[in-house]
């Protein structure tokens, strides 16, 4: 969760975060329904789209209680039919990305797939080049309230990777062109890698680049070719 200078939360979900001193309480409270999920998800018990799903009401209930669901003021789809769920209901305090990507998800229209770890920039750039996008939840850091790689909690980590996924996908940003041009960066990697051992600043906006940057192909390219002139030479990529 980005803190700004006198403290305050700020970003994507900042009305659903908690402060960082509060992640141990809530830990406590929510381990034994964790540990349930996370066996589901060591022994491939349920979909991976509906263990998500679980996650995400799971952390979103505790947080926001009553409040969790928006629905126009119309009833509620029962949350067993989650397709349907997440088709009319919306999250309270989060970009509908999130949503979004779960619904897309769980009605198996988008290929995602949920790991317990973060993955390096080489292995996000492998996933979009094969047309699909890793989605992160941390057991460890969410079982013992701590931040992931002292930004983010678990719960809101994994909100980040699915509003990414979303951009990924996402019909007006040209999912196909995307993946042609992770594919097409992905065969020039080698030719790369020898300005991103000498050059850190380099080496920081590339990975941005191949990882968790989702734009049209038209904003990624332009990006790319900015950043190797910045550095020195002449994009790769024809």
């Amino acid at each position: 969760m980005p803190f700004g200078e006198n403290g305050e939360i700020y970003g994507s979900f900042k009305k659903i975060c908690v402060q960082s001193k509060d992640l141990q309480e809530e830990a406590n409270i929510l381990a034994p329904n964790l540990l349930l999920l996370k066996e589901k998800f060591e022994n491939n018990r349920e979909s991976q789209s509906l263990l998500t799903f679980e996650i995400v009401t799971l952390y979103l209930e505790h947080r926001i209680k009553q409040r969790a669901y928006l629905n126009k003021g119309k009833g509620l789809p029962h949350k067993s039919d989650t397709t349907s769920f997440l088709e009319f209901v919306r999250f309270y305090g989060m970009p509908d990305t999130v949503r979004f990507a779960l619904w897309k998800w769980n009605a198996k229209i988008w290929d995602l797939r949920l790991i317990d770890y973060n993955p390096s920039s080489y292995e996000m750039l492998e996933s979009q080049s094969q047309g699909y996008r890793f989605v992160s939840f941390l057991w460890n850091e969410a079982l013992h309230g701590k931040l992931v790689e002292g930004k983010r909690d678990a719960f809101e980590h994994l909100l980040h990777d699915l509003a990414h996924a979303y951009m990924f996908f996402r019909e007006e940003y040209d999912y196909l062109g995307q993946v042609e041009f992770f594919k097409k960066l992905l065969s020039f990697y080698h030719k790369f890698e020898p300005f991103l051992s000498n050059d850190p600043i380099f080496n920081e906006k590339f990975s941005y680049c191949i990882s968790d940057m989702n734009s049209h192909p038209a904003h990624l390219t332009a990006y790319l070719n900015a950043i190797c002139r910045e550095a020195g030479f002449v994009s790769f990529l024809k």
